[in-house]
């Protein structure tokens, strides 16, 4: 029997009531300490929690979390739901109708709802949300359609762009970016990490370094320079590429540094160009202005990727992607496609290659065929 049951039973003079707490006392475990539980966690906390177990997302990832999710939490405090027990469909649904009415772009929109979405998935694993509170916010469900299409951009499209371009906007900004993100299929982060002293126009190479000391980082980045795909690598680069660049270098860039005192290769005159500014760039470039339509005028070279992208406009991503399916059907075997791109080779087969089963076999026939001719 333990002190506390002792002591208690001490101030105790009635019988009856000393054996019913004997009695009971075979049935309560009275030695461990009864406190009462902890208060639930709030919305604001749970968002903290969630933003701590995602330290292995890039910062640009991070930010997009701390700029989107925390709208939602304020919509629902301002209607003085702080609990996760509050979140309802009829509140996801008026959250909804606020960001329509807030933003025209439907790629704003999603950025929001895809956000937050992933974060009420993650409440609803702890038990804090049911299933319909996220299932809504669907980018189906929604009937959201981004007008900046995310597919691979067709060979003959890119490349009818880029003769446009350095006939109208020979060494430009947007100019040489392109000629950069079609040749080499890298992501925009990696155009976005790159100096002036990364181009070699002598090797006509660029050299992708992860340096998050100094203000950059690698998706696939690793401090130890030895580890497997780090996402480090030098890239070769096409004639036409070495020239848009070169051109670009000695009569567009403006002589700035960052806050690094390094020298970004895409700048502007507040100095390295930011992942927006360069994805606005993209937008632009393959705007109706540059494309096959480019004779209906519609787009005046202001794209705005928050609520104004053009109908013709294609993601970053969709140049990364039609440049690795060109070069695949060019013969370039996926092994060092994997290296040139930075992906897994099981990666590249099952998002980066839309070609069919025919194709593959045509092009694998025709680089055999090549390599009998040698």
């Amino acid at each position: 029997m333990s002190d506390h049951i002792v002591d208690l039973l001490a101030d105790i003079e009635d019988p009856d009531t000393i054996e019913k707490l004997l009695e009971l006392s075979d049935s309560v475990d009275f030695t461990s300490d009864q406190t009462e539980p902890s208060n639930p966690s709030t919305l604001h906390e749970l968002y903290e929690r969630y933003l701590s177990r995602r330290h292995d997302r890039s910062p640009a990832t991070r930010s997009q979390y701390r700029r989107t999710i925390p709208s939602f939490i304020k919509f629902a405090e301002d209607r003085d739901i702080k609990m996760p027990a509050g979140i309802s469909t009829e509140l996801v649904d008026a959250y909804i109708d606020d960001l329509q009415r807030e933003y025209d772009a439907d790629a704003t929109i999603l950025t929001y709802t895809t956000n937050v979405r992933g974060w009420l998935c993650w409440l609803n694993k702890r038990g804090q949300c049911p299933d319909d509170v996220y299932t809504i916010l669907d980018k189906d469900e929604l009937g959201l359609s981004p007008r900046a299409r995310d597919e691979a951009i067709p060979a003959d499209e890119a490349i009818s762009i880029l003769e446009q371009l350095d006939r109208q906007r020979c060494g430009s900004f947007k100019h040489a970016l392109l000629e950069l993100l079609w040749n080499s299929g890298i992501r925009i982060g990696g155009a976005h990490s790159l100096d002036v002293r990364d181009f070699d126009p002598t090797n006509r190479e660029i050299r992708l370094r992860h340096r998050p000391k100094k203000g950059t980082r690698l998706k696939n980045g690793n401090d130890n320079e030895n580890a497997a795909g780090d996402g480090e690598r030098n890239v070769t680069l096409s004639t036409s590429a070495v020239e848009a660049i070169e051109h670009y270098i000695d009569c567009s860039r403006p002589s700035v540094t960052d806050d690094f005192d390094r020298e970004p290769l895409f700048a502007t005159q507040y100095g390295r160009a930011t992942r927006s500014t360069l994805r606005r760039r993209v937008y632009e470039a393959t705007s109706c202005r540059w494309g096959n339509d480019s004779d209906n005028g519609a787009c005046d070279e202001n794209c705005d990727p928050d609520s104004n992208v053009c109908t013709y406009s294609y993601y970053p991503h969709a140049i990364r992607r039609g440049s690795i399916v060109h070069h695949l059907s060019g013969g370039l075997r996926p092994s060092i496609a994997s290296e040139r791109f930075d992906v897994s080779i099981q990666t590249l087969r099952k998002h980066y290659d839309p070609r069919t089963k025919r194709r593959r076999k045509e092009d694998r026939s025709e680089a055999v065929r090549n390599a009998w001719n040698k």
